[in-house]
């Protein structure tokens, strides 16, 4: 009896911990920016100073920093795909996702600006915890670095995941790998690379809402086909495939608890937001780089607000003299 129960644990436990860094990759694969373009004159503001953060713990909150890049594993030379700022709130019973749009333009620590996405292939995930934690003003835990072929090996080894999928999908990524996204409608069975085209796809009428709802879809199926008992035989490699596809800063012990509490989670509220502010010059009519400019004292604002009152900004895309002219909410705007 006592054996029994504690296979019924270890697989239990398993499951969680697959189910956890599952969840990892495709929050990452699915947090994106808005698509819509306008020209805008670049670094509107000076950047603001380096921050000193006080990274003591804090027991209501976990943050971590979602890096997701298609770069090869042992490869540290590629550029972050996606940013997302995740924070599991325990105090509000809220996971908070925050976009950093990978095109956002910031000061790097020699002064130079570049885009944020630069900062992986400059000095690896710890600068751009560094460098994001500067641009929200607020600390940063720990930092998940996925790779989307670990997605892709995952799902291939349990035989795919049956999906509907809702309409016809098809969009040219630019990727190197992974670079079509092409899927037909209906329910099918999903291959990995079809799944992952399914969890990144966002162009559509719907943009982030229609994919926050296809990722929820596609963690449905996914736990779906772990649970099923034709899986149990495959759970170490499909482990591995897990841990493989993500470097990270935290200890199995830490990976360990978020699984633990992964149930709890699954009961919390979630919410979005996607760093407000404007584009400039994406088609290169200029024969400038193109960027995602935000205000840097919006930006903190915003985040504040997002983290520790649950408030939303309705629309990241804004008018390019909003941007450049937003200040602080009781005061005047200055130069």
């Amino acid at each position: 009896m006592s054996e029994r129960r504690d296979r019924k644990f270890t697989f239990s436990r398993m499951i969680r911990l697959i189910t956890t860094m599952a969840l990892l990759v495709t929050v990452v694969g699915g947090c994106t920016l808005a698509t819509a373009r306008v020209l805008f004159p670049h670094r509107v503001h000076a950047a603001l100073p380096p921050i000193r953060l006080s990274h003591a713990p804090q027991p209501d909150r976990k943050t971590i920093l979602l890096i997701g890049t298609d770069a090869r594993e042992n490869n540290l030379n590629g550029n972050s795909d996606v940013l997302c700022v995740a924070s599991l709130d325990d105090a509000h019973h809220r996971i908070e996702l925050l976009s950093i749009p990978r095109d956002t333009q910031v000061a790097f620590p020699d002064g130079r600006y570049r885009k944020v996405n630069d900062a992986l292939a400059i000095g690896g995930p710890e600068m751009t915890v560094q460098i994001v934690e500067n641009l929200i003003g607020l600390p940063i835990d720990h930092y998940a670095l996925t790779r989307f072929d670990g997605l892709v090996n995952m799902i291939n080894r349990i035989g795919g995941v049956e999906i509907n999928v809702p309409k016809r999908m098809y969009y040219k990524t630019g990727d190197a790998v992974h670079g079509i996204i092409n899927l037909q409608p209906g329910r099918q069975t999903l291959t990995g690379e079809q799944a992952l085209a399914f969890v990144r796809y966002r162009h559509d009428a719907l943009g982030d809402i229609g994919r926050t709802e296809r990722q929820q879809a596609f963690l449905v199926a996914l736990k779906s086909r772990l649970l099923q008992p034709q899986t149990i035989p495959k759970l170490p490699g499909i482990l591995m495939d897990a841990v493989h596809s993500v470097d990270t800063d935290m200890t199995f012990v830490d990976l360990s608890k978020l699984a633990t509490n992964a149930r709890t989670y699954a009961g919390y509220r979630t919410i979005e937001q996607t760093l407000p502010g404007s584009f400039h010059d994406p088609a290169g009519a200029t024969g400038d780089l193109s960027y995602w400019v935000v205000n840097p004292h919006q930006a903190r604002y915003v985040a504040k607000q997002f983290f520790e009152d649950g408030i939303v900004q309705k629309n990241p895309v804004q008018d390019p003299a909003t941007t450049q002219c937003w200040h602080l909410p009781g005061t005047q705007a200055t130069s």
